[in-house]
């Protein structure tokens, strides 16, 4: 397969840098290539399955406590939402409805033997974005953009027991996990609040006062607008306002305070993936990212996926706002069930797909208001029977509530825990995660009714989590934004322009966020990002980030005047003063001397105030390195 995107394709040319292709200058590639050799034999990180301390350091401590017993799903009324309502009910598991294991049969879409989910069948990079051309909105005054909403979850942070040592080595694994990079700032007060108390504020965002994140965010104003006023502010099939979703969503992943939030919005962003900008989602893909997403990421997965089963973006997405009795689309129903849910190794059949795609005809848009429509004209009469649903009074008048109950009986599948931890482990633990952890972490999100919390609560106290150091790489959207965070940038008059310049260097990189073009989402693991066209295309950004090019994305000061050496500091000093400036800790004793002979010094001498000049290239050197691309 090709990779995401040619990264030799020039950005587009509107006005934005344009970063030269063969700029990296051979002393740095052969400084790097000397760390990575070095990192080789003396490990930087050790690899899956080791304790990966660096050179001299003492590994955390893990926490041994026995894990919570799951507690009995609760079991609410069932649902009986009106067939114009846009906002889902909250529902679980109907009574008498019981839902085994389906069983595998030969008609089951699973081949023999596959990995559990696309991520996991990776051998070589993946395909590209295939965003929508570009076209601008009219110049008639638009209206105000709403508040934005706040994320679910808890008010009032709680302190998380983990019983994990608080040290620079603790500290940099959480920071490189639960962030989309490390800032500073986030070293210190990390240090300053410790493990559990600053864990326990990330999970809870909404305790979170967030100026800067609400700049990113006001920075692109139709990414705030309701799907009404969307449609009152662009030209019909603009992306415009989709766009400016995606920009904004990049804003947020670097500036906002709730760091761990943006990570878990990211991660189901993908899981129930819409393009953004697509041409049918061009006057409903902010509400989708806000009503959906961003607001149930710290909820319940239920109230997602019903969310997201009664969205025009997700119905015109997967063309279900086509299907009806006569010629049922299947798109919708699949996907439901593939990626959203059971997941391909579940033994669902083809039966099941049908069945599902009926159940839910009759879903659609009104396409004057791009709003939720039921059409029971629509809607397939008659008995349905999946490997884990019945209904056979598969009414019109009922389709709508019938439907919940189908997604109720889904988001509560054992199936469905499995995908939906799985997700959540790749992200923060490892590309292939231990089956214990998952099966533990799935007994909690269904012990607590699919509320995503409690699973992450759990992930973050395992011992598989804290033994996991350096199992992680970061893929193009986290190595640019946490090179933004690294070099200490902050929201200034000129935002808009430095999230629309790197926004458009993601898309070149196959990630600008929102827009991976297959429903399954930005794949989550190192093997689809591979390629030496996507390491020089990484160099010369960090070159461009630390160099101050990227205007509205700049450190408060020039780091070669940030880091100019100090009186009496010496070259050593001011390699490691370097390194704890960009990731927050020194390198080892054999990295640094790599470093030392690029600048041609000797560590224990003096450092020349002279040489401040070369900060920038060292910065970069140090983000080029797997100190900072291991994660």
């Amino acid at each position: 397969m090709n990779p995401p995107v040619d990264p030799d394709v020039r950005p587009r040319s509107n006005g934005e840098p344009v970063l030269a292709r063969r700029m990296v200058i051979t002393s740095g590639i052969a400084a790097l290539a000397a760390i990575g050799a070095a990192a080789a034999s003396s490990a930087v990180f050790a690899p899956a399955g080791g304790t990966g301390v660096p050179d001299g350091a003492s590994p955390p401590r893990i926490p041994t406590g026995a894990k919570p017993a799951p507690r009995n799903t609760p079991v609410a009324t069932t649902p009986t939402p009106s067939a114009t309502a846009t906002q889902p009910p909250t529902p679980s598991n109907p009574p008498g409805v019981v839902s085994p294991p389906p069983t595998k049969d030969p008609r089951s879409p699973a081949t023999a033997n596959p990995p559990a989910d696309r991520d996991q069948s990776y051998a070589q990079p993946g395909a590209g974005t295939g965003t929508a051309p570009r076209a601008d909105a009219p110049s008639e005054a638009r209206p105000a953009p709403q508040p934005l909403s706040q994320p679910g979850g808890s008010t009032t942070p709680e302190i998380i027991s983990l019983g994990v040592a608080d040290n620079d080595l603790t500290h940099a694994h959480l920071l490189s996990r639960a962030t989309f990079g490390s800032r500073a700032v986030d070293h210190s007060e990390l240090a300053s609040l410790g493990i559990d108390r600053w864990l326990g504020i990330q999970l809870a965002p909404a305790s979170i006062a967030d100026p800067s994140g609400d700049a990113a965010w006001a920075a692109f104003p139709l990414s705030r607008l309701s799907t009404p006023n969307v449609i009152s502010s662009v030209k019909e099939y603009s992306s415009e306002a989709a766009r400016q979703t995606g920009q904004a969503t990049l804003g947020a992943q670097i500036f906002s305070q709730r760091q761990l939030f943006e990570v878990v919005v990211d991660v189901f962003s993908n899981l129930l993936n819409v393009t953004t900008p697509s041409d049918s989602v061009w006057a409903t893909g902010s509400d989708y990212a806000h009503s959906v997403i961003r607001a149930n990421a710290f909820g319940r997965y239920s109230d997602m996926l019903h969310a997201a089963i009664r969205h025009p973006a997700m119905l015109t997405y997967l063309n279900n706002e086509k299907s009806n009795k006569a010629n049922v689309n299947e798109n919708l129903g699949r996907e439901l069930l593939e990626l959203h849910t059971l997941g391909v190794t579940s033994g669902y059949t083809e039966g099941d797909v049908r069945n599902s795609a009926m159940i839910l005809s009759g879903r659609g848009v009104d396409y004057k208001t791009r709003e939720f429509l039921y059409r029971a004209d629509r809607h397939f009469v008659g008995p349905v029977e999946t490997s884990f649903f019945t209904d056979e009074n598969a009414s019109a008048d009922g389709g709508l509530e019938m439907g919940d109950r189908f997604v109720s009986v889904l988001a509560n599948h054992p199936a469905t825990a499995a995908t939906v931890v799985r997700k959540l482990a790749v992200r923060f633990v490892s590309d292939v995660p231990p089956q214990s952890l998952l099966t533990h972490l799935a007994e909690v999100y269904l012990a607590n009714d699919t509320a995503i919390v409690p699973v992450l609560k759990e992930l973050f106290a395992s011992s598989e989590f804290w033994s996991a150091i350096g199992e992680k790489s970061r893929r193009p959207l986290e190595d640019a934004v946490g090179s933004v965070r690294a070099v200490g940038a902050e929201p200034t008059d000129k935002l808009a322009d430095g999230v629309k310049s790197l926004y458009w260097a993601l898309e070149n990189l196959g990630h600008a966020p929102l827009t991976w073009s297959p429903p399954n989402g930005f794949p989550d693991v190192t093997g689809a990002w591979l390629s030496a066209s996507q390491t020089v295309a990484r160099w010369n950004l960090h070159r461009g980030l630390v160099g101050g090019w990227f205007k509205g994305l700049t450190p408060p000061a020039k780091l070669s005047d940030e880091l100019t050496p100090v009186i009496g500091q010496t070259n050593a000093q001011w390699v490691d003063a370097i390194s704890k400036r960009m990731i927050g800790r020194p390198l080892s004793d054999k990295h640094r001397a790599v470093l030392l002979t690029y600048l041609g010094v000797d560590g224990s001498a003096e450092a020349d105030k002279g040489n401040g000049w070369q900060a920038p290239a060292l910065a970069a050197l140090v983000l080029d390195s797997p100190y900072f691309q291991l994660r």
